[in-house]
């Protein structure tokens, strides 16, 4: 439905087709006043708005909406600046969260608000209470309240710490019956062509939702929950790896308002099924158990018998079966390389794999990175140094000639206004007021691979991996704001094949045609990629630029004729010299003969190092945007 609100004609709840998650979960806040908060995840255009702002036809709650861009001020509530300054004394203004106290709020693409402010709003919903403290302002209300958020998370996704705030998640998907979309459709035409007459249409099905709700509010208080249930729900927690005790507790609750919605006072195992629906599933942990220790090896009281030729001939059969010949595991040998398109789907499949990664610093002492909490979406917020970005506070100035914050300025000011001399000013400020601006932008991130594409990376299943790693990270790209380049080095030279680029399209065909073959010139690579990375990371200031080296750390062309390639290659990396750039490198050695190029090379460039034959596409793509979310 794309609309939501036609002439002040709110469009009718139990006319939103599908959404059946959605809707259950918001009769669920509407009759337990224990649950608080609901999360609508689904794409683009699935009814996630009009679902919830049809609220309204089902109950008395005042529907209040939150934009993205409000501020603590405006939220919470700050200094009622015309009040102090005719009066002398701090007066409060109140916020938009203490109109919200017996209504219900919305916030739509909740994603894309600051998490901070997330937080804060989260914390004052769950205790019922605002307490505010800021600029000489010590003021509390009471503020009871639901939530009601959606997202789209194929922008970006919410923290596991933020969708564990939520009570209850319901998943929305886009309908692939024809029959269904021809229905949304003609109600859809129908609301437009008349919104009065298709409201009254609904009007007797939104009634009996009214009076269910209002019946289940009643059964509520009486309804029990036996211990047999009280266990499956701390099983079901245990299992899916749920933290804390908020899963557990919004499960029991939701499935007391489904067992008051159906009429009855004691919760069925139904209900505990549908409510966990509801509330685990957004909760679960996807992170593999650690592994048990292995058990001790029994001791065998008497030797086997050394003569008994059936035992030994059995015993060598079962090895036999369960380790075959070395010949059947290489069989297959090297497996032709998909499309793009199939091996975007793997990717897609894949993804969420666990990973190690590993940091090889100056003491060459392994170090584990940790894992970036950050998944698909927006780059963090820094501090801009400049006048550009959004103004998130103020602060004393640290500078002589600062970015001025007026509000800040005129509320630091204005307690003192009585006290004052004016001099026909209407407001005196002093410098002991004046606040500066702090601003926040988006970090941008630019990854470079420089790809070993001669023959010793010419293995069809090495350059398949690489090729659906860039293809992965390009994936978010557009939203991270991320820039993936690629330059690749072969025979004698080095070439850009792909500058840095958001554009996926444009990555396709440039990553088909990539050559592969030859001799391997890395030293010449080398001070090719540091000549264009300085160049680059001087243009794009405040950029975080890393650069992926694909290699097994070998090389067999010189950069000086005459010279020891492998020697040259040490030297010039221990040269360069990138502030602001960080390198990752993965060693593409393979084999039984295992050198440790790679490990040295990245020694030389400080950098993070890790192996690519343990990792398939996804896996690569992954290790190397954990390097950045912990850079960035």
């Amino acid at each position: 439905m794309s609309s939501e609100s036609l002439n002040g004609v709110k469009f009718p709840f139990s006319a939103v087709i599908g959404m059946d998650d959605a809707k259950r979960a918001i009769e669920c806040v509407l009759v337990n006043p224990h649950l608080k908060s609901v999360l609508i995840r689904g794409p683009s255009g699935v009814a996630k708005t009009t679902v919830a702002r049809a609220i309204g036809s089902i109950s008395d709650k005042k529907i209040l909406n939150i934009p993205l861009n409000v501020t603590e001020e405006q939220l919470f509530g700050g200094m009622d600046i015309e009040s102090t300054l005719s009066s002398g004394e701090t007066k409060v203004n109140p916020g938009l969260l203490q109109n919200a106290d017996g209504c219900i709020i919305y916030i739509d693409d909740v994603n894309l608000m600051d998490q901070a402010m997330l937080i804060s709003i989260m914390e004052a919903v769950d205790k019922k209470k605002v307490i505010l403290e800021r600029e000489g302002i010590s003021a509390s209300y009471n503020v009871d309240t639901t939530v009601i958020a959606s997202m789209n998370p194929e922008d970006t996704d919410l923290s596991s710490h933020l969708l564990d705030r939520f009570d209850m998640c319901a998943y929305a998907v886009m309908s692939e019956d024809d029959g269904e979309k021809k229905e949304i459709l003609r109600r859809n035409m129908e609301y437009i062509k008349s919104p009065a007459d298709f409201v009254q249409k609904y009007f007797s099905e939104d009634e009996d939702i009214r009076n269910k709700i209002e019946k289940a509010e009643k059964i509520y208080p009486f309804v029990t929950v036996s211990d047999e249930l009280v266990d499956i729900v701390v099983e079901l927690c245990t299992k899916i790896g749920a933290a804390g005790h908020r899963g557990d507790i919004a499960t029991i609750n939701t499935a007391k308002a489904l067992a008051a919605l159906n009429g009855r006072d004691e919760v069925m195992k139904k209900d505990v099924e549908e409510a966990a629906a509801l509330c685990l599933t957004h909760r679960r942990n996807y992170s593999p158990p650690p592994p048990e220790p292995p058990e001790p090896p029994e001791q065998e009281e008497e030797p086997p018998p050394e003569n008994d030729d059936e035992d030994n001939n059995e015993d060598n059969e079962q090895k036999e079966e369960e380790n075959p010949p070395e010949e059947n595991e290489e069989e297959p040998s090297v497996p032709e390389p998909p499309d793009l398109e199939s091996l975007m789907e793997e990717m897609l499949f894949n993804i969420g794999e666990q990973f190690k990664v590993i940091d090889y610093l100056e003491d060459g002492v392994p170090k584990r990175i940790r894992r970036t909490k950050s998944r698909a979406g927006r780059r963090t917020l820094v501090e801009s140094d400049d006048k550009t970005g959004r103004y998130a506070r103020s602060r004393m100035p640290a500078d002589k000639y600062p970015d001025i914050a007026f509000d800040a300025t005129i509320r630091a000011a204005a307690p003192y206004q009585l006290s004052r001399e004016h001099d026909g000013l209407s407001i005196s400020i002093e410098k002991r007021d004046i606040r500066e601006k702090v601003r926040e932008r988006r970090s941008g991130c630019t990854i470079l691979f420089l790809v070993d594409a001669s023959g010793s990376l010419g293995v069809r299943k090495r350059m398949v991996t690489v090729k659906g790693a860039i293809m992965s990270m390009l994936k978010e790209s557009y939203v991270k704001r991320d820039r993936i380049g690629m330059m690749a080095f072969r025979r004698d030279t080095s070439e850009l094949i792909l500058p840095p680029t958001k554009s996926v399209e444009y990555s396709y065909k440039k990553l088909e045609e990539l050559p592969t073959g030859g001799k391997t010139p890395l030293g010449t690579a080398l001070m090719d990629v540091s000549t264009f990375m300085s160049v680059y990371s001087r243009s794009h200031v405040g950029e975080a630029c890393f650069i992926v080296l694909i290699t097994d750390g070998r090389a067999n062309v010189p950069v000086d004729s005459g010279a020891d390639p492998n020697e040259e290659v040490q030297k010039i990396a221990e040269g360069i010299k990138l502030p602001g750039v960080r390198w990752i490198i993965i060693d593409a050695a393979t084999g039984f003969a295992r050198f440790d190029h790679a490990k040295i090379l990245a020694k030389k460039l400080e950098g993070t190092y890790f192996k690519l034959d343990e990792l398939n596409a996804d896996r690569l793509a992954q290790s190397v945007k954990s390097v950045v979310g912990n850079e960035t």
